[in-house]
């Protein structure tokens, strides 16, 4: 599914409000606002986004993001992830979340 929709979902279909799923754009990303991940920021459906390995998401990605979540570490040798990595660590946690599972 395309950003835009994702984002035009509700507006462009002839579905009500009740009946249409609203998608938040979540940003995987080292930025001042995330919230942290072992918080579990999850509220509903979601899609998650991306950025490059090397230098994250850029202007444009991360104004079509909702909110942003980012990955503890611990220490000060590494400031990221392998992006396959993060996504994976993100999506285990969503999955437990949206099971109602206790996540520790």
């Amino acid at each position: 599914m395309h950003i835009r929709s994702l984002k035009s979902n509700c507006r462009d279909s002839n579905n009500s409000p009740d009946n249409c799923s609203q998608v938040k754009i979540i940003g995987v990303e080292i930025e001042e606002s995330a919230s942290d991940l072992e918080d579990l920021p999850f509220t509903g459906d979601i899609a998650l986004m991306m950025g490059n390995e090397g230098q994250g998401m850029n202007h444009k990605q991360m104004a079509m993001c909702d909110s942003f979540i980012k990955i503890s570490q611990y220490g000060v040798g590494t400031a990221s992830l392998n992006v396959n990595v993060a996504a994976s660590i993100v999506m285990h946690r969503f999955h437990h979340w949206a099971r109602g599972d206790a996540v520790a």
